[in-house]
């Protein structure tokens, strides 16, 4: 922080140089902008940077660069000391200004070093126009080196620190070139010209690949605070899609024991190929894969980010993983009680069908032998008495077998759907029932558990609740199914007791829904199921 503070005296240090410098060698507007542009772009990034990074060593070398650049304008001071040691500094600047661009993390090297060597030897003027090339090459062999671990994947400098370094061997090469073929300056505006500008492109690309890499950290710091411990798996994807700048960034989740992608509601989620427009960034934790981040092609297109990400979403991804493992593992659950479901539902209604094909029918074939055995006895004999008996008890049996068939599956639910199947019920009730069914078709699952909690429902109004009347509403709306049955009797239900309903708790359950009881002593009892229709059928119109 001390050397922060000698920022502002820097600064203006270089603005009283700058002007001194340009007034002693005024050579018209053009060069002198020029010259003024390209000091102090110089200065002004080194004391942003020094301002910003305290303990980086590049920007007091840039901050240098920027005011040894005019010391080549003091040769023309008319004062022999000074004009023959400003002649002498001439490129002076280079040294720190090729320092600068091979002291950070991503470009450091013996070859680094060795190039910065050269430099400084080319500042001091050792070797003429034969030392700007050779630190030229070298700068160039030092971007080489810096992109090749890029694409390798290995840690390497940010994209705008290559281009600093490519821009300064450019400039280097180029000055190099002019002063071995012995064009001066005046000669050649332009080349000075293009000179000046790659030095200006070196300071600025270094200044903005650091303010990236400033804004990468904020926006990993974010992104930890974010992924604080126990989060879930919603949470994650929001803060990764909010920090990387990608609203429709998804997250797979690497499920190992069933080998594929799923996203965070357990489905499995194929990846794009190549050629999607779509990228895909592999998190390992552990060494380890756990998630599969697709995102557009410019969100992590920075390794450090890319890499910052990684490390930062690594652990909470694993533990969102789990949770997304577990979710998909309950809704397979959720899936097998369906299914258990679905099949007990068929074996009722083969169950009834055999009842009422088999039984029912064998029973009505005996009365109609009765009443031929009746026809052909005589009336008020004995015989009449035993077959007066028979008919009674044939009736009280196909009455039994038919209650036990409607509780098995009732027929009408099957054939005409949960309308009539409900009306039925209403008509065998003791009481009045009030019957609101739903005004459109369910699905099958659904309206075999609608009937069934408002069979049970009133069956046990019928015995417990001394109700004079009753009330079912099937309604449908928004992707879900409520029915309630309600009473005016006693209440005072206990929802503990009772197997029939625990068993449409199970049925209920097993559809994703839910069964809830209310029953205050003396307000009556009211019986509700919530059940959600399935995905393709909310989505018709």
């Amino acid at each position: 922080m001390r050397g922060a503070r000698l920022v502002p005296i820097v600064a203006a240090l270089g603005v009283a140089l700058g002007v001194a410098a340009e007034a002693v060698s005024f050579a018209g507007l053009g060069p002198a902008v020029a010259d003024l542009a390209t000091g102090w772009t110089l200065l002004g990034c080194g004391l942003w940077g020094w301002r910003q990074r305290p303990g980086e060593l590049r920007w007091p070398l840039l901050a240098l660069a920027g005011l040894t650049w005019f010391a080549a304008n003091f040769a023309d001071a008319g004062i022999a000391g000074v004009a023959s040691l400003a002649g002498a500094l001439v490129f002076l600047h280079r040294g720190p200004l090729v320092h600068a661009a091979c002291s950070g993390r991503g470009v450091r090297s013996p070859l680094a070093l060795v190039t910065i060597a050269f430099g400084y030897a080319d500042a001091l003027g050792l070797g003429g126009g034969g030392t700007t090339v050779v630190v030229a090459v070298l700068l160039a062999a030092v971007g080489g080196a810096g992109a090749i671990a890029r694409v390798r994947g290995a840690t390497g400098p940010a994209g705008l620190e290559l281009g600093a370094v490519a821009a300064l061997a450019g400039g280097l090469g180029l000055a190099g070139a002019v002063a071995l073929s012995g064009v001066t300056a005046d000669a050649s505006p332009l080349t000075t010209y293009a000179y000046d500008a790659a030095l200006c492109g070196t300071a600025l690309m270094l200044a903005a690949a650091a303010a990236r890499e400033a804004r990468t950290r904020a926006t990993v710091a974010d992104l930890v605070v974010e992924l604080g411990p126990g989060r879930g798996s919603s949470v994650a994807r929001d803060a990764l899609a909010h920090a990387l700048g990608d609203p429709d960034l998804e997250i797979g989740y690497w499920l190992a024991d069933s080998g594929l992608f799923a996203d965070r509601h357990g489905r499995e989620l194929s990846l794009p190929g190549a050629g999607a427009g779509r990228e895909v960034t592999i998190v390992e934790h552990g060494g380890e894969q756990i998630a599969a981040l697709v995102h557009a092609r410019a969100a992590l297109d920075d390794p450090a980010l890319a890499a910052a990400v990684r490390d930062a979403a690594g652990l909470v991804l694993a533990n969102a993983g789990l949770q997304v493992a577990a979710e998909r593992q309950l809704e397979e659950l959720r899936a097998s009680r369906r299914r258990l479901v679905a099949a007990r539902d068929e074996q009722r209604r083969r169950l009834e069908r055999r009842l009422h094909d088999g039984a029912q029918r064998h029973l009505r074939d005996v009365a109609a032998a009765v009443r031929d055995v009746r026809a052909t006895t005589a009336a008020g004999g004995a015989e009449d008495e035993l077959l007066d008996l028979i008919d009674s008890e044939l009736a009280q049996a196909q009455s039994e077998l038919r209650e036990l068939a409607r509780g098995i599956h009732p027929r009408a639910l099957s054939e005409q759907g949960l309308a009539a199947a409900l009306a039925a019920l209403a008509e065998r009730a003791p009481f009045p029932v009030e019957l609101r069914p739903p005004a459109e078709p369910l699905p099958a699952p659904v309206e075999a558990a609608a009937y069934f909690v408002c069979s049970e429902a009133l069956a046990n109004v019928a015995k417990y609740a001394r109700a004079s009347r009753a009330r079912c509403e099937v309604t449908h709306r928004d992707g879900r199914v409520a029915v309630a049955v309600s009473d005016d009797g006693i209440g005072g239900a206990d929802p503990g007791l009772g197997s029939g309903l625990r068993g449409l708790a199970d049925r209920v359950i097993a559809l994703g829904g839910e069964l809830h009881i209310a029953s205050p002593p003396g307000a009556g009892t009211t019986v509700t199921a919530d059940l959600p229709l399935p995905a393709s059928v909310q989505c018709e119109p």
